[in-house]
């Protein structure tokens, strides 16, 4: 099993409850923003895990949903069941910024097999593409389940393999709307340039696999949003305990992500974290989200809760923890071992 398929089976976990109310009363400034980080710290823990189950994660989304027409003439009875929403990657992500400045609009839908999925927006960051869509029954009726979507990515007529990942979850109670966020990693390509985008999607379902052909073509360019990047160079040396050679290289922050890019001399069986601190004591953790034999990168899982690192923060403290993955068992033990010294980043 490779390492992105133990980080999946680590991620399916049992649904936790999200929302907590916190009260403070009676507190200095200092303890205040201790116990704010504190608190923020748990709930985005619990908000993170429950978003990575496929779940009923969206419901709350439904206040940022807007009704306006498709670009696609459907049936009169399956234009009058079908419900047309507008649903953007920033509340399917969660965070606040506003990335309509860097989004491609598409908002298409194709029908097949009794089902329309609709594909709302595209971003294309460094060596990622991410799409939202919407899948829905002709018919308005509820779906039974939470949809895997199976499908292939084109860039520029070329078929590519990139890594993936996602969520999903029913965007009205009735669950009649499914919403689906999907990132591909799409290493050593110019993605600042405006390509085109094929995306095909042959298939839907877990336990009835529903065959069909729904497919997407678009142009996006992702120059905005890579010109928009802060960046600072980290240039720290690590050895892990099988000897693997890791250099930190960039912290880089924009309005999708905050990631921590590095070079390894050789793949291994530890699975990178990095905890970073701020001057004010607020935490966030970089998880590993893509790499290979040569390098990869962490991303802030906390930033989709708008856990992020302070632009304006003047700096950050990091320290590199491990784990290895197990042997035999597919679930990644919490018991993250330091490596060397925490070192300070100044912005």
């Amino acid at each position: 099993m490779n390492r992105e398929a133990y980080r999946l089976a680590n991620e399916i976990k049992t649904e936790l409850e999200a929302d907590r109310d916190c009260l403070i009363d009676s507190l200095t400034d200092t303890d205040m923003q201790k116990y704010h980080s504190r608190i923020l710290g748990e709930i985005k823990k619990e908000k993170r895990a429950a978003k990575r189950h496929f779940s009923k994660m969206a419901i709350a989304a439904c206040a940022a949903i807007a009704i306006l027409a498709t670009t696609v003439v459907f049936s009169e009875d399956v234009h009058a069941a079908i419900q047309q929403i507008r649903w953007s990657i920033s509340n399917a992500l969660g965070i606040s910024s506003d990335l309509a400045d860097y989004s491609e609009v598409i908002n298409t839908s194709v029908s097949d097999k009794g089902y329309v999925i609709t594909l709302q927006e595209a971003v294309v960051s460094e060596e990622k593409l991410l799409v939202n869509y919407t899948v829905q029954q002709e018919s308005g009726q509820p779906l039974d389940e939470i949809l895997i979507v199976d499908g292939e990515l084109l860039i520029n007529g070329k078929h590519v393999s990139p890594g993936s990942s996602g969520s999903a979850g029913f965007l009205d109670e009735d669950q009649t709307v499914l919403g689906v966020v999907a990132s591909y990693n799409v290493p050593n390509m110019d993605l600042s340039l405006e390509n085109d985008y094929q995306l095909s999607i042959h298939g839907l379902g877990i336990e009835e696999h529903v065959k069909g052909n729904w497919e997407f073509a678009f142009t996006a360019s992702g120059a905005d949003l890579i010109a928009n990047t802060k960046r600072t160079a980290l240039d720290k040396d690590f050895e892990l305990p099988d000897g693997t050679k890791v250099t930190l290289k960039e912290y880089t922050s924009n309005d999708l992500e905050q990631r921590i890019t590095f070079d390894w001399s050789q793949g291994t069986q530890y699975i990178l974290m990095i905890k970073a601190v701020d001057q004010n004591g607020h935490e966030v953790e970089f998880g590993l989200r893509s790499a290979d034999s040569k390098s990869g990168y962490l991303q802030n899982e906390e930033i989709l809760y708008d856990g992020r690192i302070d632009d304006h923060a003047s700096s950050v403290t990091m320290t590199l923890y491990v784990v290895a993955l197990p042997e035999e068992d597919g679930r990644i033990p919490d018991d993250y071992e330091q490596i060397g010294e925490p070192f300070e980043v100044v912005f």
